[in-house]
């Protein structure tokens, strides 16, 4: 009897480690997430960033149902450059994305938020907070946009 039970016991542990690891990634669909993207298509909108050494460019392939991916890249003065690929969505005038990129040979998992104004994309910060690794806004709806980084669109290439 006791064997059986600390199988079961063991089990239980074992069952639940699983479950709670498979919960770390769930915002991101790895299946469109693919180093692909572009293959299949044109992106649908292009912008860039490049201001005193800051360079920012942004690739936008709409999905349909107001969900979007692209690819996004990030090289600031005096910080590591990072670049991944996004998939998130659209509320409104809103784009909400998990950003899945690699700094330093270190993958990571963050929320990003841009605003649309006519031509341009203002890029929002507020508050955050860490989520099973993945960094994400306590309320996008109280973010501050346009502070440091709009990025302007241009033509695709």
């Amino acid at each position: 009897m006791k064997k059986l039970f600390s199988i079961s016991i063991a089990l239980s542990l074992f069952l639940f480690s699983c479950k709670s690891d498979s919960k770390k990634y769930t915002t991101v669909d790895s299946s469109i997430m693919s180093d692909k993207t572009d293959n299949y298509r044109s992106p649908d909108e292009c912008f860039t960033y490049d201001k005193n050494g800051d360079n920012v460019s942004l690739l936008i392939y709409g999905t349909g149902n107001n969900k979007v991916l692209g690819k996004l890249n990030y090289s600031l003065s005096g910080k590591d450059k990072n670049s991944g690929q996004f998939y998130g969505r659209t509320v409104g005038d809103t784009i909400i994305v998990d950003y899945k990129f690699q700094s330093e040979g270190v993958w990571s998992i963050r929320q990003v938020a841009w605003i649309r104004q006519g031509d341009k994309l203002l890029e929002g910060f507020g508050e955050t907070y860490q989520d099973n690794d993945i960094v994400k806004f306590k309320n996008y709806r109280k973010l501050n946009y346009g502070t440091s980084i709009v990025l302007e669109k241009t033509i695709c290439k």
